[in-house]
């Protein structure tokens, strides 16, 4: 593994799923990948779907560990997903990678931020947000306040990622060919053994969708 990960944060039950890959091609899902996406989400389309309580705790006790409110604009990204899902009555195809990390945080209830590691650099540190901290996080230029949030950041330097939304700064595009993933939980929500369950899916889709190579996963927990 070519990406160092470090933690700058109180004790918690903070888990991360870790997964880099490179010399990916950044394109369009197949059509063989978006029928699996809309097999996994189908049931989340029903009239009598019910979000997993126990996910939408879970995740936002997590971030209240920190002294972060998850709520209306600021709910975990998994949550605004499945919201933006059954407001638009599908699912929003975007590029592969996008598409990928947008399925598996579906399917598992889990946020995940995805970064573009020739941007973010290859070290990177998990650290709460300062009280003046912020981020643009779309084109539009809209700004994400990182008071309290979990983030991950370049090590010693600026903001790239949250459980929330991700910094524009970092996002996947077509030139892309480095990539990292960081799969947000907490060993009350996630065992070690279903955490690699999960790296293992998006490795395999990386590898199917994106002609991916190199490969490495790990999952860090806070008190290490």
């Amino acid at each position: 593994m070519q990406t160092k990960v470090t933690f700058d944060l109180p004790e918690s039950n903070l888990r991360i799923g870790f997964l880099e890959a490179f010399n990916i091609q950044v394109k369009s899902s197949s059509d063989e990948y978006k029928q699996k996406i809309n097999e996994d989400i189908n049931e989340m389309l029903k009239p009598n779907y019910s979000y997993p309580d126990n996910m939408q705790k879970g995740i936002r006790s997590l971030l209240k560990t920190f002294g972060f409110h998850p709520s209306g604009r600021s709910r975990p990204a998994s949550e605004y997903l499945f919201k933006d899902l059954t407001n638009r009555g599908g699912f929003n195809y975007i590029n592969n990678i996008v598409d990928i990390n947008n399925h598996i945080s579906l399917k598992y209830k889990l946020p995940i931020s995805v970064f573009d590691l020739d941007k973010s650099g290859f070290e990177l540190c998990l650290r709460v947000g300062a009280d003046t901290e912020e981020y643009i996080f779309n084109k539009e230029g809209q700004i994400l306040s990182l008071k309290k949030l979990l983030l991950v950041a370049k090590t010693g330097a600026e903001a790239i990622g949250t459980p929330v939304k991700d910094s524009q700064a970092t996002k996947v595009f077509e030139p892309t060919n480095k990539i990292a993933f960081f799969v947000y939980t907490s060993s009350n929500i996630t065992s070690k053994e279903e955490m690699n369950k999960i790296l293992d899916e998006i490795g395999k889709y990386l590898q199917k969708e994106a002609n991916a190579t190199d490969i490495a996963t790990a999952v860090l927990d806070a008190k290490n």
